[in-house]
C-alpha cells in the first residue's frame, strides 16, 4: 500500500509541476494599466529636475530631540489604530496559512465501539480503529493560485501595517510639534495682555490728565479684551492639542501632558528620490499594487475551476469483535475520484465575471493611491520651499521690529519717545513672533508630510 501511495503522489506531483500556473503582472505593468492617462516623470516637477538621491529613512533620528523619540516608541506601543491594524495582519497570516494547507493531504484517524445485543441476552461488541488520508491533486493550479492571492493579500496587510506603524509615528510628531506651537502661542499672548494692560493703564492716566479723550480710552480697552481673546483661545487651543497627542498615545486625554517650550531644530534638505522609487517604497502603494495580484490570482483561480477535480484517498486500519481481538481484521483501501462539472447554470462563469470586475476595482484603486502618493509628494515638496521662504521673510520681519523697538526704548530713555509708543511697537512685534513660531510649526509639519509621502521609515534599516 506505500509503495502505492507513493508513486500515485509522485505521478501527482510530476503532473501538476507540468501545469505551470500564471504569474501576476508586474509592478511596474500594473503601474501603466492602473494610469493611463499619466506619464510619471523621471524627477518630482516641484524638485526642479534635481531631487535623484535615494529616499532618506531614520528621519525621526534628524530632529534631534529624545522627548519626540520617547513619545513616538509610547505611540507605537499603546496606539488603539495601530493595534487594530496588527490584527488585521494576524487575521491575514491566518489566511493565507489556511489557503496553503489546501494543497497538503489531510489525515485523519477514526475511531469507532460497538455493542449489540438481543432480547434473549446475547451481546456482541466491535471495536475498531483507522487511518484516513484524502489529497485533493492540484494537477491545474487552481489551490496555487488560490494560496498565492491568500499569500499577496497578507503581503498587502504586512505593508498597511507598516504604513500604519509611519503614519502613527509621523502623527506623533506634527502633534508633538503642534503642543510645542500652542504653548509657545499661549505665552506669547499672556505677554500681549501685558503689554495691552499696560497700555490701557497708561492711556487711563492720560485721559484722567486731560490729555486723552474717552476715544482713546475705548480703543486700548477694546485692544485689551481682544488680547485676552487671543488668550483664551490659545490657552484652548494648547489643551485641546495636547489632548490630541495624548489619544495618539494611548492615555487618557487630561491635557496634562508637558509641552517643549520650543520646536527642535529644522533638519537639512531632503533628498526627494525619483517618482518610481517613490511607488515602490511606500508601503501603502505597495500593499494596493499586491492587492492588485491578489485579484489577478483571483481570477485565474475563478477559470481554473472550470476544469475538472482529481482526489485520491486511502485509509488502513483493523477491526476486532468478541473472537479476534488481537487485531487480524485489518484492512486498507486505495482509490481516486474524478468530479469534473457539466452544467451548473452559468455559476461558474459568473464567478470569473465577478472575480475579473474586482481585479478591475483594484486596479482602479491601485491607480488612486499611486496618483495620491505623487501628488502628496508633489504638495510636501513646494511646501517644505515655501515654508523655508516664507520663514525667512517672517524672522526677517521679527528682527527689523526688535531693532525698531531698541531703537524706540533708546529714544524714550532719553525723553524722546514716550512709553506709550513702545508699547505699541512691543505689540506690533508680539503679532510678528505669532507669525513666525505658526511657521516654524508647519515646516517641521511639513517636513514629516515629506518624509512619509516619499515612503522614507522614521527607522533605521535594519
Amino acid at each position: 500500500m506505500k509503495k502505492t501511495l507513493l508513486l500515485l503522489a509522485a505521478a501527482s506531483c510530476s503532473l501538476a509541476a507540468s501545469c505551470a500556473t500564471k504569474e501576476p503582472p508586474s509592478a511596474g505593468e500594473n503601474t501603466a494599466k492602473a494610469l493611463p492617462n499619466a506619464q510619471v516623470p523621471a524627477s518630482f516637477t516641484a524638485a526642479g529636475g534635481a531631487g535623484t538621491a535615494q529616499v532618506q529613512s531614520a528621519w525621526l533620528q534628524t530632529f534631534n530631540d529624545p522627548t519626540l523619540d520617547a513619545l513616538v516608541a509610547e505611540a507605537l506601543t499603546y496606539n488603539l489604530d495601530l493595534r487594530a491594524s496588527k490584527a488585521r495582519l494576524d487575521a491575514a497570516a491566518a489566511s493565507a496559512q489556511a489557503a496553503g494547507a489546501t494543497l497538503k493531504p489531510v489525515v485523519s484517524a477514526s475511531g469507532s465501539g460497538l455493542t449489540q445485543a438481543n432480547a434473549e441476552g446475547t451481546r456482541a461488541t466491535g471495536r475498531g480503529a483507522g487511518l484516513n488520508i484524502s489529497w485533493e491533486l492540484d494537477v491545474w493550479g487552481r489551490l496555487r493560485q488560490q494560496t498565492g492571492a491568500a499569500e499577496a493579500k497578507y503581503e498587502g496587510a504586512a505593508l498597511d501595517y507598516e504604513y500604519a506603524r509611519q503614519s502613527v509615528a509621523a502623527a506623533t510628531a506634527k502633534a508633538y510639534f503642534l503642543t510645542s506651537e500652542t504653548l509657545q502661542q499661549q505665552m506669547l499672548a499672556e505677554e500681549q495682555v501685558g503689554s495691552y494692560t499696560e497700555m490701557a493703564r497708561i492711556i487711563t492716566s492720560r485721559k484722567e490728565a486731560g490729555k486723552l479723550g474717552e476715544q482713546d480710552v475705548r480703543l486700548v480697552k477694546a485692544d485689551l479684551a481682544a488680547a485676552q481673546d487671543r488668550l483664551a483661545s490659545a490657552q484652548a487651543a494648547h489643551k485641546q492639542s495636547t489632548r490630541a497627542l495624548e489619544a495618539i498615545l494611548g492615555r487618557y486625554p487630561s491635557a496634562e501632558l508637558a509641552a517643549a517650550p520650543a520646536l527642535p531644530a529644522m533638519p537639512g534638505p531632503v533628498p526627494a528620490g525619483i517618482p518610481s522609487e517613490v511607488l515602490e517604497r511606500r508601503p501603502d502603494v505597495a500593499a494596493s499594487e499586491r492587492r492588485v495580484n491578489a485579484a489577478f490570482r483571483n481570477v485565474e483561480a475563478k477559470k481554473l475551476a472550470r476544469l475538472p477535480s482529481i482526489g485520491l484517498t486511502a485509509s488502513a486500519g483493523a477491526s476486532s469483535g468478541l473472537a479476534s481481538l488481537t487485531g487480524n481484521g485489518g484492512f486498507f483501501n486505495i482509490g481516486g475520484n474524478f468530479l469534473a462539472p457539466i452544467f451548473d447554470g452559468g455559476k461558474r462563469q459568473a464567478d470569473v465575471k465577478i472575480a475579473t470586475a474586482d481585479q478591475e476595482q483594484a486596479l482602479a484603486a491601485y491607480g488612486q493611491t499611486a496618483l495620491r502618493a505623487l501628488k502628496e509628494v508633489e504638495d510636501a515638496l513646494t511646501a517644505d520651499t515655501t515654508l523655508e521662504r516664507r520663514e525667512t521673510l517672517q524672522q526677517s520681519a521679527v528682527s527689523d521690529t526688535q531693532e525698531a523697538l531698541r531703537l524706540r526704548q533708546i529714544e524714550a530713555d532719553a525723553g524722546k519717545a514716550d512709553t506709550l509708543s513702545v508699547l505699541q511697537l512691543k505689540a506690533k512685534l508680539d503679532l510678528a513672533k505669532s507669525g513666525l513660531i505658526t511657521l516654524r510649526q508647519s515646516r517641521r509639519a511639513e517636513r514629516v508630510n515629506l518624509h512619509l509621502a516619499l515612503g522614507g521609515s522614521f527607522e533605521a534599516a535594519k
